[in-house]
């Protein structure tokens, strides 16, 4: 939808209600000032200050200039890339060079190979070094399944509750047989 339909919904909105207050509204208010309601003076005199403000003609609005784009003549979105990268690529006849290359240029922050944001899923990675948390690489998610699953030590005994429960009979049934100790 435009903004030339907005616009046009709120003027006929506008004018509904003008034609509402003026229709309506004050006739049924001049009607109860007839028959002597309490402070009915105050109400007519707020309706008749909004079918004023209704009745002002709109501001015309004023034209909002295009924004000037300065030319330049280094049409360049990227940063030059340093000579070392450029020879993982131009400089080798071995294959996977490209992977080479691409891993090298993947090493390197956002703004550190752009000028400016080239496009709009640059938004998450720009500046992120910025945002960075310093944090130990090796106690990653392995840390919790090494401090949860795994034992500290050799094989320590069966825990208090897995032993045989105290008092009473205990009995070895098969299908075939019921043996009572």
């Amino acid at each position: 939808m435009t903004h030339a339909y907005y616009a046009d919904a709120w003027k006929k909105t506008n004018r509904r209600q003008r034609v509402w207050y003026t229709e309506h509204l004050m006739p049924a208010l001049l009607a109860a000032k007839e028959k002597r309601v309490r402070d009915i003076d105050t109400l007519i005199a707020m309706t008749q200050e909004l079918i004023d403000i209704y009745n002002e003609p709109a501001a015309k609005s004023k034209p909002v200039s295009p924004r000037v784009v300065e030319q330049s003549d280094d049409l360049n979105l990227m940063k030059p890339i340093e000579p070392e990268v450029l020879n993982l690529l131009y400089g080798s006849t071995e294959k996977g060079a490209a992977e080479r290359y691409l891993k090298a240029r993947y090493k390197k922050a956002p703004e550190d190979k752009f000028y400016f944001r080239v496009a709009t899923n640059f938004d998450y990675g720009w500046q992120q070094k910025q945002g960075r948390v310093a944090r130990d690489v090796n106690r990653g998610r392995c840390a919790i399944l090494r401090d949860t699953f795994y034992r500290k030590n050799n094989l320590a005994p069966d825990p208090i509750h897995y032993s045989q429960p105290a008092g009473g009979e205990i009995s070895i049934c098969s299908e075939y047989s019921c043996h009572f100790n």
